[in-house]
């Protein structure tokens, strides 16, 4: 798990307080293979389950698929300016490949697929 920013805890042990972080790395469930990014100045949540890209709104709850893959995802990851989201098949589809998928993180939309290696990222 990478945190950007430590988060802080009061020393006297009365009440945690935690400070707003960015964290790329989770596996609290089955299916989400350690992919989750949480973006706390906007209260979104990414992350991948099986075959999906989920952005989830932890304000609303509301969730918006972005991609589902024919194979499980294995990957996820986003630029140092959260522009670009990134997810990689973790195996070889039936067409015998694997694809990188890049989406615009703004407007949620696919850029560019790149078909990959053979055996998955």
């Amino acid at each position: 798990m990478v945190v950007e920013r430590a988060a802080a805890f009061p020393i006297d042990g009365q009440g945690k307080e935690i400070e707003p972080v960015t964290i790329n790395g989770y596996d609290g469930f089955s299916g989400a293979h350690d992919n989750l990014l949480w973006t706390p100045s906007t209260g979104m949540i990414t992350y991948t389950l099986h075959n999906k890209i989920i952005i989830e709104s932890t304000r609303t709850r509301t969730q918006t698929i972005l991609v589902e893959s024919e194979v499980r995802l294995s990957t996820l990851a986003r630029s140092p300016n959260e522009r670009i989201l990134a997810a990689a098949e973790g195996e070889a589809s039936r067409y015998g490949n694997a694809v990188i998928y890049l989406f615009d993180a703004y407007q949620n939309k696919l850029m560019n697929s790149i078909t990959f290696f053979r055996h998955g990222v």
